[in-house]
């Protein structure tokens, strides 16, 4: 009779596993699809700049995303202790969030001609709200992941995923390209923002579709406080972590650059409308490219290995910008610091992981070191514009390549590989 029943359950967990697969990979897909058509390192930017905004207004752009992305994580973990199934408060919230990437359209119809420095306000306002409700609900989306995809079909999950959509970036962004130059200011903007709200809403509704195990819900949950608590204790104690957390600190700074280039290409370098467009496209091919190429160094050698690529990439694109005299030179610096983002987002939250003792300790630990960054992520961005707008752009890519080289000299001097110290049995 057990024999039977298992044999019945199988195909059923087959079949749950078949759905699940396919709405992660649609959102893997879709997400940064959608952003491609408003990507805030280059087109997003453009708009700031052609509203009238300062480099210090574009500057708070990445900001106000860092501080939204890294903040309400912590504030969300004791609540989703509480729910065993997380898929109706990820889809509710999620449509809130893309209901401000609608916004902006709204706004830009309303204020782009009357009134730019309200729509300016408008936009980091919409901006600053998605990146908080966006921040909120991460926790519950990669508590849905471990849970829904098995380990060893997540990294070729987001691996092909991530390569198709940036393959499909690349079109996006020279769509994007003959939107803006085609079509009059602001509709062209607004009709960016319509389709990406679109393509996120596509992504997000289907998570009512998953078959999501509910989470046994402990007897006393225990509060932020006591997570913080818990979690710090724990990485107080660990050397190398301290000083991987140190340099990626650092790195920000060498991060903060890439948001200017395009607008130094468009103010100092004579690069229009359908140039910005080509260097999306060159970003998000850089990306497609360099994601796998990340991925196999990192699974071969350590994710160690990945963030000094990263960093030499940042330090790479900012001496490159520095030695600039044409539009085409850009290019090159795009490549660059694409290699430098990709780096990151492929390594940064797995090194903090491998460095956490236990399995248990992960997402905590992962909050905890995004908590100890936050300053830096959201203050360099800011410190860049400002620096641009008081001693020019040359001044901030010298200060963005010292904090590259600076981070590099970190992790090879001070960081061990975690994998040599600790080899806790990750689940991510």
């Amino acid at each position: 009779m057990a024999a039977r029943t298992c044999g019945r359950q199988r195909p059923r967990r087959l079949r749950d596993d078949r759905i699940n697969y396919a709405v992660f990979f649609a959102d893997s897909f879709g997400y940064p699809l959608a952003f491609s058509l408003i990507s805030p390192t280059t087109i997003m930017p453009l708009l700031l700049t052609k509203l009238g905004a300062s480099n210090l207004a574009i500057g708070m752009l990445p900001a106000l995303g860092s501080l939204g992305a890294f903040l309400p994580g912590l504030l969300s973990a004791a609540y989703l202790q509480k729910i065993p199934v997380k898929k109706h408060m990820l889809v509710a919230l999620g449509m809130a969030e893309r209901a401000f990437v609608l916004s902006v359209a709204v706004g830009l119809m309303l204020w782009a001609a009357s009134r730019p420095h309200a729509a300016v306000t408008w936009i980091l306002a919409c901006w600053t709200m998605m990146s908080l409700v966006s921040g909120f609900i991460l926790p519950a989306f990669h508590s849905m992941m471990a849970k829904c995809i098995r380990p060893e079909q997540r990294g070729g999950m987001i691996g092909w995923s991530g390569a198709l959509a940036g393959i499909g970036g690349v079109f996006a962004a020279q769509a994007a390209g003959a939107v803006l130059s085609r079509m009059s200011f602001p509709v062209n903007y607004s009709i960016l923002f319509v389709a990406a709200f679109v393509i996120l809403s596509a992504t997000i509704l289907p998570f009512l579709a998953t078959r999501e195990p509910a989470d046994p819900t402990p007897e006393e949950p225990r509060s932020v406080g006591q997570y913080v608590s818990d979690a710090m204790g724990t990485v107080k104690s660990n050397r190398g972590y301290s000083f991987a957390i140190s340099a990626l600190s650092v790195m920000s700074f060498g991060l903060m650059a890439v948001t200017f280039y395009s607008t130094h290409a468009v103010r100092n370098l004579g690069a229009g409308e359908m140039e910005v467009a080509r260097f999306a496209a060159i970003t998000v091919g850089a990306s497609v490219v360099s994601f796998p190429i990340l991925g196999r160094i990192a699974d071969r050698h350590g994710h160690r290995r990945v963030l000094l690529i990263a960093s030499a990439g940042f330090a790479i694109a900012a001496a490159l910008a520095l030695a600039s005299t044409s539009v085409n030179g850009i290019h090159a610096v795009l490549v660059f610091a694409s290699l430098g983002s990709t780096g990151l987002a492929v390594s940064q939250n797995v090194l903090w992981a491998e460095f956490a003792p236990s399995n248990t300790d992960v997402p905590m630990y992962t909050a905890v070191s995004l908590l100890f960054l936050m300053p830096f992520r959201v203050a360099a961005p800011v410190i860049a514009g400002w620096m641009a707008d008081v001693w020019g752009f040359p001044v901030m890519f010298w200060a963005a390549l010292a904090a590259g080289a600076t981070a590099f000299a970190i992790l090879y001097a001070a960081v061990p590989e975690p994998r040599s110290v600790n080899s806790p049995a990750l689940d991510l």
